[in-house]
């Protein structure tokens, strides 16, 4: 009995173009499927801006705000790290610098007419430019009014009768502050957190000349200016932050 084989045999001509054929296929095929998933929309600057607009409007609204987190300060001279505790009322503020232990280091009250310097050894050094109070007993300074705006991811408008400061500014996808310069000083916003209906800064890293401050966020706490009577009656009934 002869076996038939079950495919005539094919030439190689014939071969290569049944190679190429289904090469031609395999391509098509390939294509088509690529082309059936969506390609993300191209987001424009005229988007992120307004994007911005409405964040920079909702951060805005804050009336005051409280956070817990770590600072890590870093110069030519000394490197400091401790445990952060900041809450602010409009223009006062209480900062709080702690150990890993919670043994306090230092704190900081004041408002926009005077500030106060709290050490362990039970001084108090008080005067108007906290800046300068913060260089010679910590060896480091910071802009505090300017800070309470950049800790949220704004920047600092104008203060008191002084002209609108200058910035420049880089921003996300969504809207958010990625990279801040203003008074001299380079804001960079690594990661953002939700905190209620806001998205605020959870990593963020301040420099200027050889001084550097890394903050990290653990916690926030916030609170609107009611807009109306009826609102501020509302908000008698909430809990004080502590």
């Amino acid at each position: 009995m002869v076996v038939r084989p079950l495919f005539p045999l094919i030439s190689s001509r014939e071969l290569g173009r049944l190679s190429c054929g289904l090469f031609v296929l395999l391509l098509i095929v390939l294509v088509t499927g690529c082309a059936s998933h969506p390609v993300a929309p191209v987001v424009t600057s005229e988007v992120i801006d307004q994007r911005w607009a409405a964040h920079h409007a909702q951060l805005s609204k804050l009336s005051g705000w409280e956070l817990g987190g770590r600072i890590a300060v870093k110069s030519a001279q000394d490197s400091w790290s401790a445990s952060l505790h900041w809450q602010q009322r409009a223009a006062a503020f209480d900062v709080r610098f702690s150990s890993l232990l919670g043994l306090r280091i230092a704190q900081l009250k004041g408002d926009a007419l005077s500030a106060s310097l709290y050490l362990p050894d039970n001084r108090v050094l008080s005067a108007a430019n906290l800046s300068e109070l913060l260089d010679d007993e910590l060896g480091w300074s910071v802009p505090v009014a300017g800070l309470r705006y950049w800790l949220v991811g704004l920047p600092a408008p104008a203060i008191a009768a002084q002209a609108i400061p200058p910035f420049t500014k880089g921003l996300d996808e969504l809207g958010r502050l990625q990279w801040l310069e203003q008074s001299g000083w380079r804001i960079d916003y690594q990661r953002y957190r939700s905190a209620g209906t806001l998205a605020l800064p959870q990593k963020m890293v301040l420099t200027r000349d050889e001084l550097r401050v890394r903050l990290v966020i653990d916690r926030w706490q916030t609170a609107v200016a009611p807009r109306t009577m009826v609102d501020a009656a509302a908000r008698l009934s909430l809990p004080r932050l502590k």
